[in-house]
């Protein structure tokens, strides 16, 4: 079925199937209206004379799907009972309904419940008397999730058709369908390289200077304490010897625990956080002096991929800013519908954080080789793509030799930072990615995005009374340009990162 809303950029049309239909024949993939289905990218309209060739291709993207679909949906299944809150009844394959992203790296399912914010008190009684809402869960800003007590594809028609009087009549700030989120991450770089390249490249391999400068700009800082950058993700192991010291606030989004630890091997965010702050004298952070705030907004599905909830998320990311006191918030997520509630908060961390002077919040372009999505796609964000140790935008055919990802690139992009073979922390003892504290093959635009994020605390311990957009224009403006106009261009934003020159710029 189709599933329609009202956000900030209009109206949204998506096209939605039953989880269970990816068993049975035709296409099983969704899409968003007008785009063409995951099946028909990877061949389906070929020749005739290449039927076989793209048979073949249509059926290995089928049973990807499949897997990708029924990985989404038992991860799902085993989170915890107040993920599923959202549906009314155990999820199943009857009544769940999902959409593929086009590169096949993002599955969204609609649950059987709404999101409100704001809602006025006409709003909220036109939800509970005409179409039988109730709230299952609040959140802070006025942040409300409502179900009925119907399921699968009809209680999505009675969702649109409530939104969609809540919207004619303007009683709430935002309304839309809640989501939940599955992301599948790039498998690791290959072995070997020269070990912080990313800091400080001597060519071998790559180019001389391909780097962030990273010791250049630790001769002006590392960063202050009070400087807090918050890393949203699947957790941060806050136990770890080179991470313990940098905790300076956590919280589950997920579980509810009173700390921000991942589960089994979800060693995302604490890779992520690393970049940023690690202690570490062999693989320090760098911005190691500054503060990491811990959010854990994501859990593993056992495999390549996380789940993560919309209203949770909003949640996260408004008490980030807000009680956790983040200057920065390093987000190496993204991919699926936009909608207002997540917009909104990140509106309010970059309107309204740091005593209004706003956080600066970055976000990664994601790894399809494609279009930006959201929330990357949204202008208040620096959205990071990934760069190479030859100064190139990460794609299949890089000198890197990854040949089975790329950097998403667009209007949206703004500045690319290094993505293959980088060091950092890994889940202490035998969990994570291998089973020591460190590894050295993080890859991904979520690598990319801390780099990003550590360089924007560097530039607040240098001038702390910058407002948010001036550290994104310096940022920018201060970038090693890698096009030959030496002018923004789609694939690399305005350059590589280049934090010497960012610093130097900001103590102007």
């Amino acid at each position: 079925m189709n599933l329609s809303f009202h956000s900030a950029g209009g109206t949204t049309t998506l096209r939605f199937l039953p989880i269970s239909s990816i068993s049975s024949s035709g296409s099983s993939s969704g899409s968003s209206s007008g785009s063409s289905p995951a099946g028909a990218a990877r061949g389906m309209g070929a020749s005739r004379s290449h039927g076989s060739a793209a048979r073949h291709s249509a059926a290995t993207a089928k049973r990807k799907e499949e897997q990708s679909c029924h990985r989404a949906l038992n991860a799902v299944k085993s989170s915890r009972p107040h993920l599923r809150s959202a549906w009314n009844s155990e999820i199943n394959e009857s009544d769940a309904r999902y959409m593929l992203s086009k590169g096949g790296k993002t599955m969204t399912i609609a649950t059987d419940s709404i999101t409100v914010e704001a809602p006025k008190a006409a709003g909220l009684k036109l939800l509970r008397e005409k179409y039988g809402f109730e709230v299952i869960r609040e959140g802070s800003e006025n942040k409300l999730l409502l179900r009925t007590g119907d399921t699968g594809e009809k209680a999505m028609k009675l969702a649109q058709a409530a939104l969609q009087e809540l919207f004619a009549s303007k009683g709430a700030k935002a309304a839309h369908p809640h989501f939940i989120r599955a992301f599948f991450r790039p498998k690791p770089s290959a072995a070997g390289g020269q070990p912080l390249w990313n800091y400080l490249n001597s060519g071998s391999p790559g180019i001389s200077g391909a780097d962030v400068a990273g010791e250049a700009a630790w001769t002006i800082t590392k960063g202050k304490s009070d400087l807090r950058v918050a890393v949203l993700d699947e957790g941060v192991d806050s136990l770890h010897p080179a991470l313990k010291p940098a905790m300076a606030a956590e919280r589950d989004f997920v579980d509810g625990n009173a700390h921000a630890r991942p589960d089994g091997n979800d060693a995302h965010g604490t890779a992520c956080a690393g970049i940023i702050a690690s202690r570490d004298k062999k693989v320090p952070g760098l911005a190691q002096a500054c503060s990491i705030v811990g959010a854990r907004i994501a859990k593993g599905d056992g495999a390549d991929g996380w789940i993560i909830d919309d209203f949770n998320t909003a949640d996260a990311i408004d008490w980030c800013w807000k009680e956790a006191k983040a200057d920065v918030l390093s987000n190496s997520w993204g991919g699926g519908p936009s909608v207002d509630v997540v917009t909104n908060a990140i509106l309010r961390a970059t309107r309204q954080g740091r005593g209004g002077k706003g956080s600066v919040v970055v976000f990664a372009a994601g790894n399809e080789n494609g279009p930006i999505e959201f929330p990357g796609s949204l202008e208040s964000v620096l959205t990071v793509g990934a760069s190479t140790p030859w100064d190139e935008r990460k794609s299949p055919t890089s000198k890197d030799g990854e040949n089975w990802w790329g950097s998403c690139f667009g209007p949206a992009l703004d500045l690319l930072a290094p993505g293959v073979k980088i060091a950092t922390t890994d889940i202490s003892g035998a969990r994570g990615y291998g089973s020591g504290n460190f590894v050295t093959d993080f890859n991904g635009t979520s690598a990319a995005t801390p780099h990003v994020a550590a360089a924007a605390a560097l530039v607040l311990a240098v001038a702390p009374a910058l407002k948010e957009a001036d550290v994104r224009r310096i940022l920018t403006a201060s970038c090693d340009r890698l096009t030959a106009s030496g002018k923004w261009d789609k694939q690399f934003g305005y350059g590589r990162l280049n934090i010497f020159n960012a610093l130097r710029l900001a103590a102007r």
